[in-house]
This record gives C-alpha cells, sequence and structure tokens, in this order.
C-alpha cells in the first residue's frame, strides 16, 4: 500500500472517528442535576441574550443566581424578572463593566464571599462592531485593551476565583462561552477569533485537569444565536433563540467542547474538514460582504 492510500484510509478513519463522536454526543447526552452542585449559579452578561437565558433556566432548575452585567438598571429587571417566575429563588445583581481594570475582581470576590456556587457561566463578551482588517478598527488601542479584558481576562479572573472551592467540594460546573470562530481563524474579526480561540483551548485544558477531581469544565462554541452582539433579530435553522440553545446546551455539559446546538455541531463538523486556506476564502468572501454593506450604511449616515 503506497503512502497515498495509507493517507487516504487514515482521512477517512478520523472522519469516521469524529462522526461517531457527534452522533453519540447528539444521541445520548449525559444528563446531570446541576442543583446538585451547589446552591448558587454565577451568570456574566446575564442581560440579554444567552447569558439571561442561562440565569432563567438555572433558575428554573433550582438554583439561586448571582447576575453581574454593566448596567445596574436592566440587571434589576432580570432579578425582578426571575424572582416574579420563581419566587423560592434568591437573586444576587452585581453591576461590573469588564473592560475596566483588574480591580472589578476585588469587587466581585467580595460580593460573592460565602456562596456555594456550584455553576459558573462565563459569558460576558464583546466583538465587532462590523467585521473589519485588525489595521483599521476604529480606536485601535482602547478595542484591544477592551476586548481582551472583557473576553479574556474575565473568563481567567472569575475561573480562578470560583474552581478551588469547587475542586474542594469535588463538584462543580465551568462553562466557558467560546465561538465557532474560535475553532479556526477568522478573518476581519482577527482579535475577536483570537480572543475566543484562548477560551477554547484554556477551557478544553481545565477539563482535562479536572477530569478526575469531580468538575465539569465546558468550552462551548455557539455558531449564530439571535441576540444583541450577533445582530440575528429572527430566529432560523441555523441561528436559534437563546431559550432554544441553552435548553439544548444544558443536556451537553458532562463534555469538553460542545457548539451547544445540533445545526451548530453539523456547522462545525463541516468546517473542520475543510482545508484552512478555503476556510480562510470563504470566511473573507462571507464577511467581506457584510463589511462592505456596514460601511455602506455608516458613509450614508455622514
Amino acid at each position: 500500500m503506497g503512502i497515498l492510500e495509507t493517507a487516504g484510509i487514515l482521512a477517512i478513519i478520523c472522519i469516521l472517528a469524529r462522526l461517531g463522536v457527534f452522533i453519540y454526543e447528539l444521541l445520548c447526552p449525559k444528563l446531570i442535576d446541576v442543583k446538585t452542585l451547589g446552591q448558587w449559579a454565577l451568570v456574566t452578561g446575564s442581560t440579554d441574550g444567552i447569558g439571561k437565558a442561562y440565569a432563567h433556566q438555572l433558575a428554573k432548575r433550582g438554583l439561586n443566581i448571582v447576575l453581574i452585567s454593566r448596567t445596574k438598571e436592566r440587571l434589576e429587571e432580570v432579578a425582578k424578572e426571575i424572582q416574579n417566575k420563581y419566587s423560592n429563588i434568591q437573586v444576587k445583581t452585581i453591576p461590573i463593566d469588564f473592560t475596566k481594570d483588574s480591580s472589578i475582581y476585588g469587587t466581585i470576590r467580595k460580593e460573592i464571599q460565602g456562596l456555594d456556587i456550584g455553576v459558573l457561566i462565563n459569558n460576558v463578551g464583546m466583538s465587532y462592531e462590523y467585521p473589519e482588517t485588525f489595521d483599521k478598527v476604529e480606536n485601535n488601542e482602547k478595542f484591544l485593551t477592551d476586548m481582551i479584558r472583557c473576553n479574556v481576562d474575565s473568563v481567567a479572573n472569575l475561573t480562578q476565583m470560583v474552581l478551588p472551592d469547587m475542586i474542594k467540594k469535588h463538584k462543580g460546573l465551568i462553562i466557558n462561552v467560546s465561538s465557532i470562530s474560535g475553532r479556526r481563524p477568522t478573518p476581519l474579526l482577527s482579535l475577536y477569533s483570537g480572543t475566543k480561540g484562548f477560551i477554547d483551548l484554556f477551557s478544553r485544558s481545565l477539563a482535562a485537569e479536572c477530569v478526575t477531581r469531580g468538575v465539569y469544565v465546558q468550552s462551548l462554541c455557539p455558531g449564530y444565536v439571535v441576540s444583541k452582539l450577533s445582530g440575528i433579530r429572527k430566529a432560523s435553522l441555523i441561528a436559534p433563540t437563546p431559550e432554544q440553545f441553552v435548553l439544548s446546551s444544558l443536556n451537553r455539559v458532562t463534555v469538553p467542547f460542545t457548539t451547544g446546538y445540533w445545526t451548530h455541531e453539523i456547522q462545525e463538523f463541516i468546517q473542520a474538514l475543510l482545508p484552512e486556506f478555503i476556510s480562510n476564502k470563504l470566511t473573507m468572501h462571507v464577511l467581506g460582504g457584510v463589511r462592505a454593506k456596514a460601511l455602506k450604511k455608516k458613509n450614508r449616515a455622514q
């Protein structure tokens, strides 16, 4: 058997193995009762989209909720929604802007001291106003600092804050929300892709460290979901509502990596088969079109 035939057979085996894992995880999820992990869940970016849906769903499952987001008024609105719907649930709000310096973590640590946190959802994040090459992003220095603080520092610091107690208890769940854009290069969203890539590798590395210590750590890499961040307002087959997405993703919390939703799993599976140069060209074409429309709209407004 020649080298090409051997390489071809190995490639087919790898594809079939990935397909087998995909089908197994889709059809045979390992469910856990999150209420057994602790009394509280901490959710960042919790006033909209995926974060808000997680807060509601975890409250429904019996966990008290710590809501962390930037706007105090919106936090109070979401807290009231949860308490009106689930009267036996306690809700604590902490207004925090994650683009600020590291002193914010002292505030958070003080606010959550003594709470039995069993679930951490690191959801807060920011993206581009529209796709753009890195050198042409407006207010580049501030943009860079803000995104790294919001997308990277928040995940590392909050994980460091709650993980030691989870390991002591030998139970806990940490879901770090990355993105399909963090699984491979995403030109025109390069910094966003890089920050989400950090979350993915950090989470999967932690998952391997914690697998025998009773703590589940997951890299959650969704595709498009209806939200303010994505700019998508209408649900579709490939862009579920936050509620649909979270219901699906909570059935997959025991695996170290998932996209969280069945159509996103198919999308990620197909993209992973493409050579990187083809994936890059397709992304440049699609996001380049989005960029052109955004610039046209921006110029009309000036």
